[in-house]
């Protein structure tokens, strides 16, 4: 989803999709499999450095996952899932609860996007720059997304 998100918004904005690659497996421009591990690369060419453009296209992939995480949240809320399709569903959106704060800490303190593996450098927060967003601003809106996604997905804090 996190490399889709950049592929996404990438293409909106007007560049062109020329590579993805997730775990061993290249998603474009062909399906392959790859000797060489990749958490996820995404390269969107026609974005001038530095630009909005730019900065959607890097601030999009934990976007889209916060956005999914979201959406996971709703339908968990709103429809009844057996056992394991609620567990399964509740694992994938802490991910996306996850991959926002994260991606945005995370770096400037020395470790990978997920600590010991992942982007070593705060891609949401330079993409949020790239597109004007203050920094104080930046920190509120993944501070109010992370912590209502926790209240959304567990009811232990929803009653507290």
């Amino acid at each position: 989803v996190h490399e889709s998100g950049h592929a996404l918004w990438g293409s909106v904005t007007g560049g062109k999709l020329t590579y993805m690659q997730v775990a061993y497996f290249v998603i474009y421009p062909r399906l392959a499999i790859t000797p060489h591990f990749q958490l996820g690369s995404v390269y969107v060419d026609g974005l001038a450095p530095g630009s909005f453009a730019h900065g959607l296209m890097l601030f999009g992939g934990s976007m889209t996952t916060n956005i999914a995480s979201w959406l996971i949240a709703l339908n968990v809320q709103k429809k009844s899932f057996g056992n394991k399709t609620q567990i399964a569903l509740k694992v994938l959106g802490l991910f996306g609860i996850l991959d926002l704060p994260f991606y945005a800490i995370f770096p400037q303190l020395g470790f990978g996007h997920w600590i010991f593996f992942g982007g070593c450098w705060p891609e949401p927060l330079n993409g949020a720059r790239m597109m004007g967003i203050p920094d104080p601003l930046f920190y509120a809106i993944v501070a109010l997304s992370t912590l209502s996604l926790a209240l959304v997905y567990s009811k232990t804090l929803r009653k507290k």
